[in-house]
């Protein structure tokens, strides 16, 4: 994994995709995290999106590709696809994922965090110096993207890319919910960098036995399940990770839910694609939405 290139990571992950959920082998009978939410002869379809898998992911479930076909306009958090051909985009993703002056890494973390990093640094035999010109979120990805891709994950084979690029090729309009630059911003600004790198190397330190547990969930679209495992259990466990919880999930699915229901003034019928810890349990897009009236249905 090369550490130095910020644009080459951002081609294959959105924020959501390191810090909700991954995904094994599926296939076309998986039910998958999907619901159809109406209101006033508008219709919003919405898949919990699983940003790593394999090959034999595909195809996915008949339902879910016909959704996709006769829907207007295809939303996503971000548009990852964009970053590749957008010079100018790239430069502002480098100036949010390096540090630019004489601060590192070391600066924004606790002693004892620091020194977690350091022995995850050392276990993958990464030089040090290197990897903490990374500004946090940054860090985080290339982290996660390491231990995900040694699961055998491919961050190439993900959900949102795969309609991404059909949307491209066909000339379906997209629309994004947040976008890549948005997303660093956000990590970046956060209060405490310390809480996310902490919650990062606790993830990453199970995700041996945590991984199959989550995909196993969203194969029997087991959205209770699910929201156990990304957040109930996590925040139980770690009261303090709440503000962190806060800013990662529950504001922004304020934010995503108020995007949708102002993107069907535009279009009849969205495809939207978003990690599936936004879309499970309390304070989630799908709450959200029922709560202004949309009928909501597990598909």
């Amino acid at each position: 994994m090369e550490i130095s290139n910020p644009i080459k990571l951002l081609r294959y992950v959105s924020l959501t995709a390191l810090l909700l959920f991954s995904g094994y082998a599926s296939s076309a009978n998986d039910k998958g995290l999907f619901w159809l939410a109406q209101k006033d002869g508008h219709s919003v379809y919405l898949l919990g999106s699983v940003h790593l898998a394999s090959d034999d992911f595909y195809p996915l479930r008949k339902k879910i590709q016909q959704a996709y076909k006769n829907s207007d306009v295809l939303v996503v958090e971000a548009d990852i696809l964009a970053a590749e051909s957008d010079p100018a985009l790239q430069q502002q993703i480098m100036q949010e994922s390096l540090y630019l002056d004489e601060r590192t890494l070391r600066d924004d973390l606790s002693p004892t965090v620091y020194s977690q990093l350091q022995k995850w640094l050392q276990k993958h035999q990464l030089p040090e110096p290197m990897f903490i010109r990374q500004r946090p979120a940054i860090a985080m990805i290339t982290m996660s993207m390491m231990e995900l891709k040694a699961q055998g994950l491919n961050p190439g084979l993900g959900i949102d890319r795969h309609f991404l690029q059909q949307a491209k090729q066909s000339g379906k309009p997209i629309v994004e919910l947040e976008g890549v630059l948005q997303q660093l911003r956000l990590l970046n600004q956060l209060e405490s960098p310390d809480l996310l790198m902490q919650q990062t190397l606790e993830q990453l330190d199970e995700i041996k036995t945590f991984a199959p547990r989550m995909v196993k969930a969203w194969k029997n679209g087991d959205a209770d399940h699910l929201y156990q495992l990304i957040i109930a259990d996590s925040l139980n466990e770690h009261p303090e990770f709440k503000p962190l919880y806060e800013t990662l999930f529950f504001r922004r699915n304020r934010d995503m839910a108020k995007r949708i229901i102002h993107t069907s003034d535009s279009y009849k019928s969205q495809f939207v694609i978003i990690g599936a810890g936004h879309l499970v349990g309390e304070h989630s897009v799908i709450e959200l939405l029922q709560r202004q009236g949309y009928n909501i249905e597990q598909l």
